[in-house]
């Protein structure tokens, strides 16, 4: 049980934090010359979010009172309630109906993936909770999960879908999507390298160790998410170039 929500915290924090950091700093409006397309990005990202804050809240409260692991009044535990309940709050101010103004949603949205990665930061102090070092690589970890997780939802559920709906704002898109990929090089080499420090730490990097313990066979999935929404991203961009260059 423990496990299985340790894993719903990490995935949602990971689309929420990736995802966020994409519709923050990858998209740019001013692009596009229609602002219809904005809007379908952005009702697409809108339940995506909603489903990502709220896991994230349900499986935080579900976290800490199953597993907190420095007390309930650690810094770890006090780090990730107080960004759980900001967030919602914030996210909620989002949605409010008041003032939509690009910039006014670009700064709420901002201020949302600030929240969700303090968040992020007490969950990787419960997960350690021994050493500055130890937490470092931590943040590190789960952060390039979280580019890695929240950048493939964002281009397989909302930026190519929209290429085919909108066939015209594919150049602005396709540019967009190649910031994506200029990013793997460094998510990548961040993974793995914290994957190692960790799995060292851990169980030792023997094949044996690995073949025989529960944090092998944890890598050998993450691996397996991470070859599929890697998989997808490509097969997608693939599609969405074929349909550009196809007659119009």
């Amino acid at each position: 049980m423990n496990r299985a929500v340790t894993w719903l915290l990490v995935v949602s924090v990971g689309l929420l934090v990736g995802g966020l950091y994409w519709r923050v700093a990858l998209f740019d409006r001013d692009e596009f010359e229609h602002s219809e397309y904005c809007r379908y990005v952005g009702d697409r990202w809108e339940r995506i979010e909603a489903a990502a804050v709220w896991g994230v809240f349900l499986s935080g409260i579900a976290y800490l009172a199953l597993d907190v692991r420095d007390g309930p009044s650690g810094i770890g535990g006090a780090t990730l309630a107080s960004g759980l309940v900001c967030a919602v709050a914030l996210w909620v101010a989002i949605r409010w109906p008041t003032d939509a103004s690009p910039r006014r949603q670009t700064a709420l949205r901002t201020g949302l993936l600030v929240l969700a990665s303090v968040s992020l930061a007490g969950f990787a102090w419960l997960e350690t909770g021994t050493s500055p070092l130890d937490w470092i690589v931590r943040v590190a970890h789960v952060g390039a999960f979280s580019l890695w997780v929240g950048g493939a939802v964002w281009h397989n559920l909302v930026v190519l879908p929209a290429v085919r709906a909108r066939p015209a704002a594919a150049g602005p898109v396709k540019s967009q999507a190649r910031r994506f990929r200029r990013h793997l090089p460094a998510i990548i080499v961040l993974l793995v390298a914290s994957g190692a420090y960790q799995t060292d730490r851990l169980v030792g990097l023997a094949p044996s160790a690995l073949l025989g313990s529960w944090v092998g066979h944890l890598i050998a999935f993450k691996l397996l998410v991470l070859t599929v929404l890697s998989g997808l991203v490509a097969v997608n961009y693939r599609r969405a170039g074929a349909g550009d260059s196809g007659p119009q």
